[in-house]
């Protein structure tokens, strides 16, 4: 796919996509642009689960943090 100059115009059936996403994003469903990272719920309507090994690093993360702010107030 060409970018800058090189790109050709753009096909009225892409405008007509994108039109729909707009109109999709207006609604319920999310779009198909839409990252997961950043979707709120699934499909089916039930919330997202953060993924267990994710979630392991974010508290060791966490910890981390809290371990060096508690180490630099007792300096």
């Amino acid at each position: 796919m060409a970018f800058g100059p090189a790109r050709p115009p753009m096909m009225e059936d892409v405008a007509e996509v994108i039109a729909k996403d707009v109109k999709e994003a207006e609604g319920h469903t999310p779009t198909s642009e839409v990252p997961l990272a950043f979707l709120r719920r699934g499909a089916d309507g039930k919330p997202l689960e953060m993924n267990s090994r994710v979630r392991m690093l974010f508290l060791g993360i966490l910890a981390a943090v809290i371990l060096l702010v508690a180490v630099l107030m007792a300096l």
